[in-house]
């Protein structure tokens, strides 16, 4: 099933990465000195001049056929006047056309004629043309060329079962040339993405892979990790440190973290609130035996990207979660104790989507532990991602609904973007199982007939392209001549959107969490969240006390929330109020057992959030809050006021 998804990404996604972004990670990965030494010595040319030589191939094609299509529009746009004026003229008269009337003509036809004849003048690369655009002398333009020409291709049967077997020979070689050795490139989405491969390969095989393998590792690691710090403003960042684990091979076992002796790398670490994410970069590439479904290739090189993030993660995941901290080898201590919730977020170079979106199927071929699933993305589409977020809660709750096994079984999608911006518009739900969720929650009782329905109901969806918005504000953003388009954003209920920007600028411990939980519910569940602190307003009006509403909010973690909104009275004090309500709020959370406790509380015209409680501490034996447990109401009274998280649409 993995060898049928590779293959079939191959084969369907042909360009996977915006331009723009591709042309800075090439820039980025060959901007180092010492790598275009290497480069030149094995190559003949350095990595920057592949890319700028392979760019303006790229933009003088589509330059040369913009410039026709430009001539025949301005032809056509002159041509109103000239038509009018020969249709209002008199059947009787017998008028030829006059001379501006005949060079507009002949200037029609001729732009006509340059569009539609002589093809190879607009598409045959001209090496001078190149070099001007460049500035780099014909030799190293020619020398490029070479590089990225195909050649040895004899039998076209052998080549198009080469393409369907999701090996394209055009991955690495897009240009191709004639007997009479004009050169074409087949089409400008090709010309970018073969510059890296190529000089990989060449690297390799000169035996000057070292220096540009570091400077790459180090490139893309700083570059995600800037991604995500960007996400999460004000957390606490991570990069490249080494750390201590236990020795397995110790003659004594090594519980004590001050006491373990193997040191071990990490990539990245964020910290923010009680949320970690744990960052792993695997810039390995596929090999061409990998891509056309040589199994043993695909496997070794799934678990060289895949499976050794996830496992590296799982290193520094077992320590905050075991010890709470983590010692570094510069003496220092990394403070876990607060970290309630981990991610591990694996970015690679390479685009594996049609393979990473499978992550159920990666989980039954045992390339991933089902309990420690990465979110494993490309480098450009976590730029993507980055770009399009409004809010740091978005990317939580997606983290929690993409690293679901049963959303990738759900939902089939060839590329990571249709899932993120499916996510966007319909919440990427996937119906709990109701059996799963009473051994969690059993006070809730056994599951309804219609709990079942729904569960047993849910089907696979192909996923078809979501990205079709995507493209049209990118285009917008790039071209200043392109139709404005807005930026796709996530779908949700404007005023629970106005709460949970207000959560998040309060900024107070446990904002991230309670804003990603206020997102989970579904259409009707967001439009009741955002109603809440309104509708307690109208009842301290009405009798100047104190009111506010419990929600018990299943979270698609499995680590559920008790959610409470709260106005106080004009007759109090906040700060009475928020005494009171914590004492309820603990109360509450050890009646539940319930991971996370947050209480909003507003004023009494419930428009101002005034500050929000929150606790997270594990669930313990408490005497004083068994008694305190006594004046709540009963769990099971509670059952049917908790809300579904759920998506909002069907995906189309």
């Amino acid at each position: 099933m993995i060898l049928f998804h590779s293959v079939h990404r191959e084969i369907m996604l042909r360009n996977p990465v915006y331009p723009h972004m591709l042309l800075d990670t090439l820039r980025g990965l060959f901007g180092d000195p010492a790598v275009n030494a290497d480069c030149q010595a094995a190559l003949g040319f350095t990595g920057l001049e592949a890319v700028n030589i392979m760019q303006a191939v790229r933009s003088l094609s589509t330059a040369q056929l913009a410039e026709r299509f430009a001539r025949m529009e301005s032809a056509r746009d002159a041509s109103p006047p000239f038509l009018r004026s020969w249709q209002q003229r008199k059947e009787s008269e017998i008028e030829l056309p006059d001379q501006a009337h005949r060079a507009a003509a002949q200037k029609l036809f001729d732009a006509v004629q340059g569009l539609t004849t002589h093809i190879d003048e607009a598409t045959v690369i001209d090496p001078d043309a190149v070099a001007r655009r460049t500035g780099y002398n014909r030799a190293t333009v020619e020398a490029v060329l070479d590089a990225y020409t195909l050649t040895g291709v004899m039998d076209i049967g052998d080549t198009l079962g080469r393409f369907f077997r999701g090996d394209n020979p055009l991955r690495t070689a897009p240009i191709i040339s004639d007997a009479q050795g004009r050169r074409m490139l087949v089409h400008e989405a090709l010309a970018l993405p073969a510059v890296r491969e190529v000089i990989e390969n060449k690297l390799t095989a000169a035996k000057r892979w070292d220096t540009y393998k570091q400077h790459r590792g180090e490139w893309v690691e700083n570059t995600a990790v800037d991604l995500l710090a960007g996400i999460f403003p004000g957390a606490k960042v991570y990069r490249a440190f080494n750390y201590f684990v236990p020795d397995p091979k110790a003659g004594t076992a090594q519980t004590d973290p001050v006491k373990f002796t193997k040191r071990v790398e990490g990539d990245g670490l964020i910290v923010i609130d009680d949320v970690a994410l744990i960052v792993e970069v695997k810039a390995v590439a596929l090999t061409p035996e990998a891509r056309a479904g040589d199994p043993r290739r695909l496997r070794s090189k799934l678990r060289d990207i895949v499976t050794k993030a996830a496992d590296q993660a799982g290193r520094l995941r077992e320590r905050i979660i075991t010890d709470k901290r983590v010692r570094l080898d510069d003496g220092q201590w990394i403070d876990a104790s607060g970290v309630r919730e981990i991610h591990t977020i694996a970015v690679g170079l390479e685009d594996l989507s049609g393979v990473t979106t499978a992550t159920a199927t990666l989980v039954a071929a045992g390339v991933l532990n089902p309990d420690n699933i990465p979110w494993t993305v490309s480098l450009h589409d976590l730029r993507i991602v980055s770009e399009i977020l409004d809010r740091p809660s978005e990317l939580l709750l997606y983290l929690r609904r993409r690293t679901q096994p049963e959303t990738t079984w759900k939902y089939r999608a060839v590329d990571e973007l249709d899932l993120f911006l499916l996510f966007l518009n319909a919440n990427l739900h996937v119906e709990p199982d109701p059996r799963r969720t009473m051994q969690t929650l059993p006070w809730s009782g056994p599951p309804s007939t219609a709990d079942l329905r729904r569960f047993n109901a849910e089907h696979p969806w192909l996923v078809d392209s979501h990205t079709e918005p995507l493209d049209a504000w990118y285009t917008s953003k790039i071209d200043p001549t392109a139709t404005p388009a807005d930026k796709p954003r996530l779908s949700a209920d404007p005023k629970l959107l106005k709460l949970v920007d207000m959560v998040s600028k309060c900024g107070e411990p446990g904002w991230l969490p309670t804003t990603a939980s206020l997102l989970e519910g579904n259409g009707k569940v967001q439009r009741r969240f955002g109603l809440h602190s309104a509708d307690l307003a109208k009842l301290v009006r009405r009798d100047r006390k104190r009111h506010m509403i419990t929600q018990l909010m299943p979270e698609t973690s499995g680590t559920h929330i008790l959610l409470v909104w709260a106005c106080h009275s004009p007759d109090e004090e906040a700060d009475d109020a928020a005494e009171h309500l914590s004492r309820y709020l603990k109360a509450k959370k050890h009646q539940t057992g319930f991971h996370r406790a947050a209480a909003m509380i507003f004023d009494p015209s419930g428009s101002d959030l005034l500050r929000l409680l929150y606790y997270n501490e594990p669930t313990e034996p408490d005497s004083q809050l068994d008694e305190d447990i006594a004046q709540l109401v009963p769990l099971q009274r509670m059952k049917r006021t908790v809300p579904r998280p759920g998506h909002q649409s069907k995906p189309r």
